[in-house]
Protein backbone atom coordinates (compact mmCIF):
# COMPACT_ATOMS: atom_id res chain seq x y z
CA UNK A 1 0.00 0.00 0.00
CA UNK A 2 0.83 3.81 -0.66
CA UNK A 3 1.63 6.00 1.61
CA UNK A 4 -0.97 8.21 -0.26
CA UNK A 5 -3.32 5.14 0.05
CA UNK A 6 -3.26 4.94 3.96
CA UNK A 7 -3.78 8.54 3.97
CA UNK A 8 -6.90 8.54 1.98
CA UNK A 9 -8.35 5.65 3.98
CA UNK A 10 -7.35 7.11 7.56
CA UNK A 11 -8.75 11.03 6.91
CA UNK A 12 -5.35 12.10 8.91
CA UNK A 13 -2.13 13.75 9.14
CA UNK A 14 0.33 11.61 10.09
CA UNK A 15 4.17 12.18 11.00
CA UNK A 16 6.02 9.40 8.81
CA UNK A 17 9.35 7.72 10.34
CA UNK A 18 11.62 5.93 7.75
CA UNK A 19 12.52 2.38 8.04
CA UNK A 20 16.76 3.16 7.79
CA UNK A 21 16.96 7.08 8.54
CA UNK A 22 16.13 8.61 12.01
CA UNK A 23 13.72 11.28 10.02
CA UNK A 24 10.81 12.10 9.98
CA UNK A 25 8.16 13.50 7.24
CA UNK A 26 5.31 15.39 8.38
CA UNK A 27 2.42 14.32 6.10
CA UNK A 28 -1.38 15.84 5.41
CA UNK A 29 -4.43 14.66 4.16
CA UNK A 30 -4.85 15.61 0.56
CA UNK A 31 -6.61 19.24 -0.37
CA UNK A 32 -9.60 18.14 -2.53
CA UNK A 33 -10.19 20.61 -5.51
CA UNK A 34 -13.76 21.46 -6.55
CA UNK A 35 -14.87 21.53 -10.23
CA UNK A 36 -13.09 24.40 -12.11
CA UNK A 37 -10.18 24.81 -9.35
CA UNK A 38 -6.39 23.98 -11.23
CA UNK A 39 -4.46 22.18 -8.76
CA UNK A 40 -1.07 23.96 -7.82
CA UNK A 41 2.32 22.29 -8.13
CA UNK A 42 2.89 21.90 -4.24
CA UNK A 43 -0.50 19.57 -4.18
CA UNK A 44 0.78 17.81 -7.30
CA UNK A 45 3.89 17.26 -5.17
CA UNK A 46 2.68 16.25 -2.33
CA UNK A 47 0.36 13.56 -3.76
CA UNK A 48 3.31 12.79 -6.05
CA UNK A 49 6.26 12.09 -2.87
CA UNK A 50 3.14 9.92 -1.10
CA UNK A 51 2.40 7.90 -4.13
CA UNK A 52 5.54 6.96 -4.50
CA UNK A 53 6.44 6.08 -0.96
CA UNK A 54 5.45 2.46 0.41
CA UNK A 55 3.16 2.47 3.85
CA UNK A 56 5.18 0.24 6.27
CA UNK A 57 2.86 0.24 9.44
CA UNK A 58 0.84 2.51 11.67
CA UNK A 59 2.88 3.10 15.48
CA UNK A 60 0.39 5.52 16.81
CA UNK A 61 -2.57 7.39 16.27
CA UNK A 62 -0.68 10.04 14.23
CA UNK A 63 2.37 8.37 13.55
CA UNK A 64 3.88 5.64 11.03
CA UNK A 65 6.92 3.89 9.21
CA UNK A 66 6.92 4.46 5.39
CA UNK A 67 9.75 3.42 2.97
CA UNK A 68 11.36 7.05 2.09
CA UNK A 69 14.81 5.54 1.89
CA UNK A 70 13.89 2.49 -0.19
CA UNK A 71 12.23 5.14 -2.62
CA UNK A 72 15.05 8.02 -3.40
CA UNK A 73 17.60 4.99 -3.32
CA UNK A 74 15.40 3.37 -6.40
CA UNK A 75 15.30 6.94 -7.76
CA UNK A 76 19.02 8.01 -6.50
CA UNK A 77 20.20 9.37 -9.76
CA UNK A 78 17.07 11.58 -10.52
CA UNK A 79 17.81 12.86 -6.82
CA UNK A 80 21.12 13.66 -7.23
CA UNK A 81 20.65 15.05 -10.57
CA UNK A 82 17.57 17.63 -8.76
CA UNK A 83 20.17 18.46 -5.60
CA UNK A 84 22.73 19.60 -8.30
CA UNK A 85 20.68 21.57 -9.83
CA UNK A 86 18.97 23.06 -6.87
CA UNK A 87 20.98 22.87 -4.06
CA UNK A 88 24.03 24.67 -3.14
CA UNK A 89 26.52 21.71 -2.60
CA UNK A 90 24.99 17.93 -2.90
CA UNK A 91 26.56 15.31 -0.37
CA UNK A 92 28.84 12.59 -2.42
CA UNK A 93 27.90 9.77 -0.53
CA UNK A 94 24.74 7.80 -1.03
CA UNK A 95 23.32 7.46 2.18
CA UNK A 96 24.25 11.49 2.82
CA UNK A 97 21.90 12.41 0.16
CA UNK A 98 19.32 10.06 0.83
CA UNK A 99 19.00 11.60 4.45
CA UNK A 100 18.91 14.85 3.13
CA UNK A 101 16.32 14.47 0.86
CA UNK A 102 14.33 12.70 3.41
CA UNK A 103 14.72 16.15 5.24
CA UNK A 104 14.13 18.41 2.24
CA UNK A 105 11.35 16.64 1.26
CA UNK A 106 9.67 17.04 4.88
CA UNK A 107 10.05 20.69 4.27
CA UNK A 108 9.31 21.06 0.87
CA UNK A 109 5.69 19.39 2.03
CA UNK A 110 5.46 22.04 4.58
CA UNK A 111 5.32 24.73 1.95
CA UNK A 112 8.36 26.23 2.27
CA UNK A 113 9.38 26.46 -1.58
CA UNK A 114 8.36 28.21 -3.98
CA UNK A 115 5.68 27.24 -6.69
CA UNK A 116 8.08 27.22 -9.13
CA UNK A 117 10.43 24.75 -7.70
CA UNK A 118 7.45 22.61 -7.21
CA UNK A 119 6.93 23.00 -10.57
CA UNK A 120 10.23 22.29 -11.45
CA UNK A 121 10.56 18.85 -9.56
CA UNK A 122 7.30 18.07 -10.58
CA UNK A 123 7.93 18.70 -14.31
CA UNK A 124 11.20 17.48 -14.93
CA UNK A 125 12.18 15.22 -12.67
CA UNK A 126 9.30 13.61 -11.31
CA UNK A 127 8.88 11.83 -14.91
CA UNK A 128 12.19 9.59 -14.31
CA UNK A 129 10.73 8.01 -11.13
CA UNK A 130 10.94 4.28 -11.62
CA UNK A 131 8.31 2.09 -9.36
Amino acid sequence: MTLYDFIMQEHADFDTYDTVFDTCVTVCEPYEYGEGEEKEYYDIFNDLMMKNVEFSEKISECSCVCKWSDFIKNNLEVFRKAADELWVRTPKEDDDLIYEWIREINSWMAGYVSEGIYKKFVTEYSTQFVA
